[in-house]
């Protein structure tokens, strides 16, 4: 196996414990778990900030605006969600593969064509975000804010990783503090000082914040992706056809099956039954979206290092990784959860206006914590199995996890009503939690152990 160091961390922390003995082995222990919660804690800072975020824009719609309109903004959150997995797959994650296999001429060459393929396709994509969101009746003006938020914003995320790979995670997390402080800021300003209209107010305060985000990065990042210009989009699409070929391809499939699976439910509830009908499910939701932001953003942390641990040869260090990045994403659920309870039991007013029937938020939020905590069960081996390149093996376990949750949400919901379409992902998340620990625990088995 190809290496970037000839002498890694782990190899030369077992030499100094085979020195120093049994006392050295739990000093060297303590030691590698204190790093490794301090890189977890600044790697969850900026996303955090970044959930709180998203939190307070939707509990300000959840609040002020009829659940028709909430449902939308849920529903585009979500649309810009799945752009950014979709930049996850066909850019993002091909990064750390370059990196795990320490060719200085194909790393740069690669980074160079996923770099101007990031810029042109977020310029393509202003168009397809200004049609969803006329579709769903926002007026010009928001549908305008958004669609160049979501541009915007995937420049953003594959800024995120680009700075995670080159090991500059401070970047990182200023990109979503910044984005965080001036989305609150900008929001603010436009409704308690100028009095414009709420709706009209988030989505521009998105789109300003998004842009801040960029700062970070600097001119180089921005420099590097050059311009919008048809020969050269036309010579990089030439060049991704490898990576296309090798990962992304796969990856892609896995963004959309795993859409499917977490969020079968969006699509249909809204499709049979209108946004409306998806509101309560998406205000039920809210409590747990730390969860999942905290999931995605520890994996962004964790994908490069364990890609540089099978670089290096390390592959002795990979299971401790992965249940120290369980035991985290546990902690953080737990957390959450307490935190939901309490709301719920002593100030359920708080957060959800008399229009929203309680029952129905609680039993919502019950099967959304289920579903949270199998989701982050199988983080860990989704994030190895994308480290190490192993696709389309990822894309399988999507795959048969979206059949089982379009199949059980739609039944479901015509069979028992909306709030059980949640139930029908749960079942989903069952089938590709099973099928990705079944994958990682055979690439485990047949990696080479120097």
């Amino acid at each position: 196996m190809r290496r970037l160091v000839a002498d890694g961390p782990w190899r030369r922390m077992a030499r100094r414990q085979a020195t120093l003995g049994p006392r050295a082995d739990r000093s060297g222990m303590n030691h590698w778990l204190v790093d490794k919660a301090g890189r977890y804690l600044a790697a969850a800072v900026g996303p955090i900030g970044v959930a709180i975020t998203h939190f307070g824009l939707a509990l300000v719609l959840l609040r002020l605006l009829p659940p028709a309109a909430f449902g939308t903004f849920s529903v585009l959150l979500v649309a810009i969600q799945l752009s950014w997995g979709i930049w996850s797959a066909l850019l993002c994650a091909p990064l750390p593969v370059f990196l795990s296999r320490g060719d200085a001429a194909a790393r740069e060459a690669g980074e160079g064509t996923l770099l101007r393929l990031n810029l042109h396709g977020a310029i393509i994509a202003v168009p397809v975000f200004a049609a969803l969101g006329l579709a769903l009746d926002l007026p010009r003006f928001s549908a305008a804010c958004f669609a160049l938020f979501g541009a915007v914003a995937l420049l953003r995320w594959f800024g995120r990783a680009f700075a995670y790979v080159h090991g500059r995670q401070a970047r990182t997390m200023m990109s979503d503090l910044l984005y965080s402080v001036v989305v609150i800021a900008v929001l603010a300003l436009l409704v308690a000082g100028l009095g414009r209209d709420v709706e009209q107010s988030c989505y521009l305060a998105l789109l300003a914040g998004a842009t801040a985000g960029l700062l970070p990065f600097g001119r180089h990042y921005l420099a590097r992706m050059g311009g919008w210009r048809p020969a050269v989009l036309r010579e990089s699409l030439r060049e991704y056809r490898t990576i296309w070929q090798g990962q992304s391809r796969w990856a892609l499939l896995g963004v959309m099956t795993t859409e499917a699976t977490a969020n079968a439910h969006v699509y249909i509830v809204t499709a049979i039954s209108g946004a409306a009908a998806f509101a309560p499910i998406a205000a039920s939701a809210l409590l747990l979206r730390p969860v999942n932001v905290a999931q995605n953003a520890l994996a962004d942390f964790e994908r490069p290092m364990l890609a540089r641990a099978i670089g290096a040869g390390e592959l002795a260090s990979i299971p401790r990784s992965l249940l120290v990045f369980r035991l985290a994403l546990i902690g953080i659920w737990l957390g959450t959860i307490a935190v939901g309870a309490g709301l719920f039991v002593w100030a359920p007013d708080l957060l959800f206006p008399p229009a929203y029937d309680l029952d129905f938020l609680i039993v919502a939020a019950l099967l959304w914590a289920v579903f949270a905590l199998l989701r982050l069960l199988q983080t860990p081996e989704s994030a190895l199995l994308q480290a190490a390149g192993e696709f389309r093996d990822l894309a399988m376990a999507s795959v048969w996890s979206a059949l089982g949750s379009v199949i059980a949400v739609t039944g479901l919901v015509l069979l028992a009503g909306t709030l059980w379409s949640i139930g029908g992902i749960v079942a989903g998340a069952v089938v590709y939690l099973w099928w990705t620990w079944r994958f990682a625990r055979r690439w485990l088995r047949a990696a080479p152990t120097a």
